[in-house]
């Protein structure tokens, strides 16, 4: 692929409750998608049509899945799907309550390439239980299915946020496309989209290490630090930055 001649779409997925502040956010860019559910109110709806974003909307899966996965995966591969068809050679998939303090300088200055770029990598400390305490979840799932992960040194709370992610088109799809889960399986969602995506690439000797996934994804919480253009959390009011500079319950790294 030519990366000169890249065509970068931003998929926004989810819910609309920020609708004035993302639609204000992304004004300037080009190529953006927001894809959502059919439920979603009439007057965001309408607000987006009459923007300079690209409307895709979907209904929701009858069973949500553990965590409501099956709802993020279905809207977007949609919105994933529309971008191809509009042209994308790469995409940006972002949740709908995170934005770019400034998206459109981050599409124009990124070294996009022909790999998936992971937002970060966190290793939660043992300060943050919540995380702690689902573990043996994890390991149960995980022990069924990659029994080679298993080990004293290789504990299930660190993972890389599924907040956005980036890459060539085809290989986003291959990665966000997870099979609906027919009855709750109680894993994060980001342990069944990496682990699924490696088992298809044919990865062997996984790792969850941040140096084994540095092999495979690079990261760009870093970069937005650097250049001033940090992801913002709409939901939780923390920047990207914020996270880099937190040491109390988990480590950031990317």
């Amino acid at each position: 692929m030519n990366i000169m001649n890249k065509k970068v779409f931003l998929v926004i997925q989810g819910h609309t409750q920020y609708c004035d502040t993302v639609l204000n956010n992304v004004k300037e860019v080009e190529n953006v998608i927001w894809s959502t559910d059919t439920d979603a109110p009439e007057e965001h709806l309408n607000k987006i049509e009459n923007s300079n974003v690209n409307l895709v909307v979907s209904d929701k899966p009858e069973f949500s899945g553990y965590g409501n996965v099956n709802v993020q995966v279905n809207s977007t591969i949609v919105g994933l799907e529309k971008a191809k068809l509009m042209g994308a050679t790469h995409a940006i998939k972002m949740r709908s309550d995170l934005i770019f303090t400034n998206p459109k300088k981050f599409i124009d200055n990124y070294s996009f390439n022909d790999k998936i770029h992971q937002m970060a990598y966190c290793e939660h400390l043992p300060s943050a239980r919540q995380v702690l305490d689902i573990c043996e979840d994890i390991s149960d799932w995980i022990e069924k299915n990659y029994s080679d992960l298993i080990n004293e040194d290789n504990g299930f709370n660190r993972y890389i946020c599924d907040f956005t992610n980036l890459g060539p088109i085809d290989d986003m799809i291959l990665f966000w496309s997870l099979p609906h889960e027919e009855e709750p399986v109680a894993v994060n969602a980001e342990f069944k989209f990496l682990l699924r995506y490696f088992t298809l690439k044919k990865y062997e000797n996984i790792d969850l290490s941040y140096e084994w996934y540095s092999t495979i994804f690079p990261f760009f919480i870093a970069y937005c630090k650097e250049t001033n253009n940090p992801l913002i959390s709409l939901k939780r009011g923390w920047t990207s930055n914020d996270l880099l500079n937190n040491t109390v319950d988990a480590k950031w790294l990317g």
